[in-house]
């Protein structure tokens, strides 16, 4: 096509408006005509280099706008659309100078400060491109996008609050924006707030039924909801609209997971990782799946995988720490050298900002007491802590109580009645937990979970308090440069034993929680023991199934075989899932004991549980990790429980309850000692009906559940760490 002088003007006139209409084509052949026509027009080389970027060649874009813009340096689009694509091509600083360059030109260029933000952000220079975004949100009223990306940015920097705040602005400004309402309930759920999160997704969903994400995300605020159905519905849905996406596929197997059905939430996790064996999510979610269903092989060469693929994952690192816990024949070395392994990786780069001893310590009053735990609820961490806690103030002490958790019941409230302060504190990272104790300055931090689930060694290994301890809620040392004691008492540390152990040992006179038990004697009545009223004997395993090995049900065979026609109950959730009752069966028979001896029961609830307990004549408790609250309910019903402890702190919880509570011959030396005193509680029946009888007062009047008797105890220790005032 040839353009004459005099038609330059009509010619770029009709290419533009070619452009306009998407018709690039036609826009670009004018644009060359008016280039062949007069090779300088630096308009025309500019916008036919556009129609190569949006055509999907960046490379020859670059060339023709570099040409624009050595015609004519001072158009700020020359630069901006420069940036985009240099930006497309990968040439990150290349496009951020380029940007810069327009905003120079035009300091109120929303569009090309816009662009620098998402090339700022693409090179991870996140605070910058936030300062962009905010930028351009400020030019131009209205500026919806540029709104989204800040909340994405800020999100990504840990500032979540901030990040709602900018997706609630994107959000007034255009509420049909589908992604901005899908991103903030995501961030809605990270921040712990379920219900608000639901809302956010269900409108991201009117507007797109099928957005996979928001679908996947709808599922997990349902799950905290309490709504299992609804979450499935969702997870289905996300699948379906998304089967290729991963993500989706993990929430649907977490969902699973979080209704016992762990052979179904395996497969999704598997799903996952045939669409992407480089996922560490996936493997890590399916080796705790597989740690759930006692197959300690598989869920350590999963978590050994994840980490493999990245090594920053803290709890995978806590997983693979806990899980040598249950390992035949484990040291407390051993224990000692992994809990470290953690700090060595995730706790030396916080050391440079630890708070220091003494200064919050010279503070005149009451002695300051933090407590940190996602289980001040119905949790075995609670019930161990809530007596005591409940009877801290009333020796001098000001309680302040972080909660991670959004849950609440009846012992949530004797918490809260307890504390000075509740500072609710679920869904804030480690850095901003630790910022907030700094800011309260507490005399001593309390740990109540280690490196079990809604544990936050991070914010420990940040040591905001001048003094940290270790109490009640984990069965090991936590492994913490910065923690610098541990509550413990003689039974689960002896004498000799304290250099496995990081921390300072504070020994407690007796035991060292204080058990609160549930029900009462009308929910819980005693019973007598099932074999004197003619029912077979029965032995009874109420522990997690990850607890189990194959030298102990060698020694459950050998019960079973010296006492004919006995029983064995094994009772856990883990059992509700058919794959893995399956699973055990196989695992039984394979051990010489006959199935159909045993009964297997799922979940029920915290009373029916108990009613089972006391459908046993006597208690197996594993080894080497001991039971803990499974051993108290058991004693609670006056069920005696048979323990062979060994040398690590997990493998001494039946040892000291049972020795605080003075019941005798239970506390084995070997494992054929371990069968021997079993068979001999069932050789006599009268022995099984009077601890039956008089158990219960006993632990209810001793020490075992004396708060008061353990808050004296624990404040003079914890005195004892603080410097002279």
């Amino acid at each position: 096509m040839t353009v004459v002088m005099a038609t330059i003007q009509e010619a770029m006139a009709a290419a533009v408006a070619h452009h306009q209409a998407g018709r690039l084509g036609e826009a670009a052949a004018l644009y060359h005509a008016v280039l062949d026509a007069l090779p300088g027009h630096a308009d025309a080389a500019h916008l036919l280099g556009v129609v190569h970027l949006q055509s999907g060649q960046p490379d020859r874009a670059v060339t023709l706008i570099r040409g624009a813009i050595q015609h004519n340096h001072r158009v700020a689009d020359y630069h901006d659309n420069l940036g985009t694509a240099l930006k497309a091509l990968g040439k990150l600083e290349d496009a951020v100078a380029a940007h810069r360059q327009a905003v120079r030109l035009r300091p109120d260029f929303a569009q090309a400060l816009y662009n620098l933000g998402n090339a700022l952000e693409a090179l991870g220079r996140l605070e910058e491109a936030a300062t962009a975004f905010r930028q351009a949100a400020a030019r131009r009223p209205g500026y919806a996008r540029a709104r989204f990306n800040l909340g994405n940015v800020l999100s990504a920097l840990g500032r979540r609050v901030e990040a709602d705040d900018a997706y609630r602005a994107a959000l007034a400004d255009d509420p049909t924006f589908v992604e901005a309402h899908a991103n903030r309930g995501a961030l809605l759920l990270a921040l712990d707030r379920p219900r608000e999160a639901a809302a956010d997704l269900a409108r991201a969903l009117a507007l797109r039924p099928d957005h996979a994400p928001a679908l996947s995300n709808l599922a997990a605020a349902r799950l905290a909801l309490g709504d299992r159905d609804g979450a499935e519905l969702a997870a289905r849905h996300a699948v379906a609209s998304r089967p290729d996406l991963a993500d989706c596929l993990l929430r649907l197997g977490e969902v699973r997971q979080r209704a016992d059905r762990l052979g179904a939430a395996a497969d999704a996790y598997g799903a996952a990782l045939a669409w992407n064996p480089a996922l560490a999510e996936a493997h890590a979610n399916l080796a705790l799946v597989r740690q759930g269903q006692g197959l300690l092989d598989a869920a350590e060469t999963g978590n050994r995988r994840a980490l493999a693929l990245d090594p920053t994952l803290a709890d995978v690192r806590s997983n693979l720490a806990y899980l040598l816990l249950f390992r035949p024949g484990v040291t407390a070395a051993a224990v000692l050298e992994a809990h470290r392994d953690w700090d060595r990786v995730h706790g030396a780069p916080h050391r440079g900002r630890w708070v220091k001893p003494g200064k919050a310590g010279a503070r005149k009053g009451p002695l300051t007491v933090a407590i940190l735990s996602g289980d001040f609820r119905r949790h075995p961490a609670g019930l161990f802590a809530v007596r005591t806690v409940e009877a801290l103030p009333g020796r001098d002490i000001r309680l302040l109580l972080y909660a991670n958790q959004t849950e609440s019941d009846d012992v949530t409230d004797r918490f809260r009645k307890a504390a000075a302060q509740w500072i609710p504190v679920a869904g804030l990272t480690d850095a901003e937990v630790a910022s907030r104790i700094r800011h309260d300055r507490p005399d001593i931090l309390i740990d109540l979970a280690g490196h079990n689930a809604r544990g936050r060694p991070g914010v420990f290994a940040r040591k905001p308090a001048p003094v940290q301890v270790a109490w009640s809620g984990y069965m090991a040392t936590t492994g913490l440069a910065a923690m610098d004691a541990l509550v413990a008492d003689r039974h689960h540390v002896p004498d000799g034993m304290e250099r496995f152990y990081c921390e300072r040992v504070l020994r407690m006179p007796d035991a060292f929680i204080a058990y609160d038990p549930p029900g009462g004697e009308d929910e819980l009545p005693l019973t007598p023991p099932p074999s004197l009223s003619g029912k077979p004997v029965t032995f009874g395993s109420f522990n997690i199934l990850t607890k189990l090995n194959d030298g102990l049900l060698a020694a459950w065979a050998a019960i079973l075989e010296r006492v004919p026609d006995s029983r064995l109950l094994m009772k856990t959730k883990a059992l509700s899932c058919p794959d893995t009752a399956a699973l055990w069966r196989g695992r039984l028979a394979a051990a010489g004991i006959d199935p159909d001896r045993v009964t297997m029961v799922g979940a029920t609830s915290s009373l029916d549980h108990m009613r089972w307990c006391a459908s046993v004549d006597v208690a197996l408790d594993p080894f080497p990790f001991s039971g803990s609250t499974t051993t108290l309910e058991t004693l609670w019903m006056g069920v005696p429980v048979v323990t062979l402890p060994g040398e690590t702190f997990s493998s001494r919880h039946s040892l000291a309850f049972l020795t605080v509570a003075r019941v005798e011959g239970c506390i084995a030396a070997d494992p054929a000692d371990y069968v021997d005193r079993a068979v001999a509680w069932t050789a006599d029946p009268q022995r099984l009906a009077d601890l039956r009888r008089t158990l219960r007062t006993r632990m209810a009047a001793g020490p075992l559940c004396d708060g008061e008797r353990l808050a004296a105890a624990l404040t003079s220790e914890l005195r004892t760490l603080m410097p002279a005032r």
